[in-house]
């Protein structure tokens, strides 16, 4: 079956139009469920992507948009949540000031990974690009949180905007140190992550930062320089390695 994202984006901001939050969750769950997966019933990420980018043009300019995909948000289901970091990424790059609002609003309610990564890759990274200085401190407050998807948020935030700002190691590695003792699985592979996008625009100050880093005995650190080296050279590699026996 293929879907017309656009007549679907459509009819969910005429619910959200009237107010008619049920509603609008309602015709998600149906109109996608001829379209979840065999194994284990999830609708594509990418078909939520792109219809939360066409309800992201069709709301951009209403000023009611935040109550209402706030809304749409708390129904704390995957379908409709990731429908909303789409549209809130459009949207990100029009008002950058409301949609960091909403941001904070709702990060302490993230629930999982994907949707922790999505909100990275897809809006959060926006609002790094337009106002580096005021969210890198959102980002550091973030990295001290006791809530793992919030750590895990700020750091999920590197590799995107790494790509757009490739000058821009130092800030990156200096909020990655934050985490570099962390003890949560899910911190600790982003930290790897994010080690080794930065990699690729400036090996030499990650593979600086990783030889510091493997004088410390912290098994949790230990684990993310062997993971976030990766992307260096065998050489490099190499150095680390003897550093950390």
């Amino acid at each position: 079956m293929d879907l017309d994202t656009k007549e679907i984006a459509k009819q969910i901001y005429k619910f959200l139009f009237e107010n008619r939050i049920e509603d609008a969750r309602n015709f998600i769950s149906d109109a996608l469920m001829a379209e979840k997966t065999e194994k284990i019933k999830i609708t594509k990420t990418p078909l939520l992507n792109s219809i939360g980018k066409e309800l992201g043009k069709l709301i951009v300019h209403d000023d009611w948009k935040y109550e209402r995909l706030l809304q749409l948000w708390n129904s704390g289901r995957r379908e409709e949540q990731l429908i909303v970091i789409s549209a809130l990424g459009y949207i990100s790059k029009k008002n950058y000031e409301d949609t960091k609002n909403f941001v904070l609003e709702i990060v302490d309610s993230i629930g999982d990974w994907e949707i922790c990564d999505q909100m990275a890759i897809r809006t959060v990274v926006n609002l790094v690009v337009a106002n580096s200085d005021e969210m890198f401190s959102i980002l550091h407050n973030w990295v001290t949180s006791q809530h793992v998807w919030t750590r895990r948020l700020a750091i999920a935030t590197v590799p995107p905007y790494i790509r757009t700002a490739k000058e821009d190691s130092k800030r990156c590695l200096d909020l990655i140190e934050k985490v570099m003792q962390d003890s949560e699985k899910d911190v600790k592979k982003a930290a790897g992550w994010a080690l080794r996008e930065v990699s690729k625009k400036d090996p030499e100050a990650v593979f600086e930062f990783l030889r510091n880093w493997a004088q410390n005995d912290n098994r949790h650190t230990r684990w993310i320089i062997k993971d976030g080296m990766k992307k260096l050279s065998k050489e490099q590699q190499n150095d680390l390695l003897q550093l950390l026996k």
